[in-house]
């Protein structure tokens, strides 16, 4: 008998059993395997280019952690325009009377008031001088007591020149007028002085006077006024000269030493009542 069941071998049920537990074990290692997933392909990063650079906002404050701001715009008003003067320059000695006008280069003696100007390089009027028709006309008188006065007009001179000099006269009662080159604007400072004596206008003689004591130097005799008495003034670098024309009367080499030197055109009123009337005809500076 026991041969029999050894010849048989493993019985079926025992085999079933092993392929059952085999299934399972291999089922078991399958769903434990690591899943294999499919290869993703790596992105590609995109970079932007900028083509412009960005414009600066301006700031007025400086953000903390930021080295630099850009200054915000202020709007800043124009200056006003701004206006200089320019004074007018004067008119030019030997130029101005046949404008009708006294330039403002002569100044008044006494210098004790500044005239005023009309704005084109001339004086509105000095005192008792004013200009008409191309001639400096003069008008002027005192009455009751008084002592000597002197008034006129300085003017600038060029260091070499000729000066002539026309005037006419209407009236010289206790008056003298006074012609002459001075080295400042003073009547008695040491330069050349010529006269015409107080009288009758229309026949008079011209005196040269010592500037510094009004004594007589030399003179003419008695000259027609006819159209004026004229007088030619010459300057140089030193010294001054005069003719009184028709070259009646020449005086040489007086010395002025200054390199400014004035021409004087006046009159001197003696003691008490005087009159002047009369008048520059022509000056020419050359």
């Amino acid at each position: 008998m026991s041969n029999d069941k050894e010849k048989r071998g493993i019985s079926p049920e025992i085999i079933a059993a092993l392929i059952g537990v085999a299934g399972t074990i291999a089922v078991a290692v399958m769903f434990n395997q690591p899943q294999s997933t499919p290869d993703i392909p790596t992105p590609q990063p995109i970079i932007i280019t900028a083509t412009s650079m960005p414009t600066a906002v301006p700031t007025d404050t400086v953000p903390p952690g930021e080295p630099t701001s850009t200054p915000a715009p202020t709007n800043t008003p124009e200056p006003a325009p701004t206006f200089t003067y320019t004074p007018i320059p004067p008119v030019e000695i030997g130029q101005d009377w046949a404008q009708n006008c006294i330039s403002t280069l002569w100044q008044p003696f006494p210098s004790d008031y500044t005239p005023t100007q009309r704005g084109d390089g001339c004086w509105q009027g000095v005192q008792i001088f004013s200009v008409s028709k191309g001639s400096l006309s003069l008008l002027y008188g005192r009455v009751g007591l008084g002592s000597e006065e002197v008034h006129g007009l300085f003017a600038p001179l060029p260091e070499v020149g000729t000066v002539t000099v026309k005037v006419r006269l209407k009236d010289l009662t206790n008056v003298d007028l006074m012609m002459g080159i001075f080295p400042e604007q003073k009547v008695t400072s040491n330069g050349l002085l010529i006269t015409i004596p107080a009288g009758d206008p229309k026949k008079r003689l011209l005196v040269q006077k010592d500037p510094s004591n009004y004594t007589t130097i030399k003179q003419t005799v008695e000259l027609e006024q006819g159209n004026g008495y004229t007088v030619s003034f010459s300057v140089d670098s030193v010294s001054a000269s005069a003719v009184v024309e028709p070259k009646v009367m020449s005086i040489n080499g007086v010395p002025v030493n200054a390199t400014q030197k004035w021409l004087f055109l006046g009159f001197k009123g003696l003691t008490n009542d005087y009159r002047i009337e009369g008048e520059f005809v022509s000056l020419e500076l050359k």
